[in-house]
């Protein structure tokens, strides 16, 4: 090697040395370690998947999926037979799927907001909307506005469109039952609120984007924490509320079907499912084929917890197995098999606490309590 190629290579290794040297006082300048630099951009980049390809397209969905069940609640106002009451209530178990996947979007702005409430509240005060439809107020989307979270919403939607003991029966509370004009008002002026409430939601999430996509820090302000709340809060709920008050845990052991979130459309094992596959698109990324993947599974491996990610990956393939062991509905396995709804709880459980215990040590999150109620 001559002499101008040894000053060559000296010169490009001297700036080689220097660009890292660059990068580090930069990052200490900034109060940043280099891995605390990479923690950030592995974090940034698993907000974005999560938003770009999770929730965005969740919320863009949900208000297509209201607006068609507005137009077929009212062809059933305006034709009220059994053909057009089941296609309302097809529909509104297509917008009930929708929302039981952006349900576990319920962090930051969107939480402080409370529209989880008005967007879908259970039970519903099933007294306080007899009330109103028994009453003399005129029913329009501006009186249904007014009043509180629990007479509102997917829930109460549910509650007049499964109301009878069959379709029959239901169809008569709106034909010919005390009222049934006012009754199937009320079900359009839900139906009308519910396409404002997801408007409404979407413009929440595109005002906290910013904040959401750039809150890297740890702690309880950072997104990555809140979202594995999130997580936590909705897989404690499944465990105790939607099976474990149903399987008799708060009554002595007694089966209380009517306990289950959808009892009346029989929809209740339906809503589970497709908030287990949201709880596991966050926990992997995978959103869609095309998409970049970076979910909490990467943080795992990334920090040497291989083993609880391939736990946990593991305890959702059980739970989906314990899923999709139930045939029929929830509501008639309640009855005549509470050892296999017990057993989807426990696999549940098992779940709960490895995202709530094993997955947030391991990437260093901190569980708080939610405490968020509705009316």
């Amino acid at each position: 090697m001559n002499t101008q190629q040894l000053r060559s290579l000296s010169f490009i290794t001297l700036l080689l040395v220097a660009s890292v040297t660059l990068f580090f006082v930069s990052c200490e300048k900034s109060g940043v370690s280099e891995e605390e630099y990479q923690t950030q951009y592995r974090r940034e980049a698993q907000l974005i998947n999560v938003y770009d390809n999770g929730i965005a397209p969740l919320n863009s969905l949900f208000i297509a999926e209201t607006r068609q069940l507005e137009q077929t609640v009212v062809a059933f106002k305006n034709a009220p037979t059994i053909a057009n009451l089941k296609a309302s209530q097809d529909q509104w178990t297509a917008v009930l799927q929708v929302w039981k996947r952006a349900e576990l979007y319920n962090l930051g702005d969107i939480e402080d907001s409370f529209i989880h409430f008005e967007i879908n509240r259970w039970p519903s005060n099933t007294e306080t909307i007899d009330g109103f439809i028994n009453g003399n107020a005129t029913i329009n989307e501006s009186f249904v506005t007014g009043n509180g979270s629990s007479s509102k919403g997917i829930s109460a939607m549910e509650y007049l469109l499964f109301s009878g003991e069959n379709d029959q029966a239901t169809l008569e509370s709106f034909t010919t039952a005390e009222n049934a004009n006012r009754r199937a008002d009320y079900l359009v002026a839900l139906s009308q609120n519910l396409i404002v409430k997801a408007e409404q939601l979407e413009q929440l999430w595109v005002d906290f984007k910013p904040t959401f996509t750039s809150a890297l820090q740890s702690g309880l302000s950072g997104s990555q924490n809140q979202l594995a709340n999130a997580m936590v809060t909705l897989s404690e709920q499944i465990v105790i509320k939607k099976l474990g008050t149903p399987l008799g845990e708060a009554n002595g052991g007694e089966v209380e079907v009517q306990s289950l979130e959808n009892y009346r459309s029989k929809n209740s094992l339906i809503s589970i499912k497709e908030n287990v596959i949201e709880l596991e698109k966050v926990f992997t990324g995978s959103y869609k084929e095309q998409s970049i993947k970076s979910g909490f599974n990467d943080f795992l491996v990334n920090v040497g917890a291989v083993s609880i990610s391939n736990d946990i990956e593991a305890s959702f393939a059980n739970v989906t197995s314990k899923l999709n062991a139930i045939s029929g509905t929830l509501e008639s396995e309640l009855v005549n098999n509470s050892a296999g709804v017990l057993e989807l709880q426990e696999a549940l459980n098992e779940l709960e606490v490895l995202i709530k215990v094993d997955m947030s040590n391991a990437i260093g999150a901190t569980v708080t309590v939610n405490s968020n109620d509705g009316d």
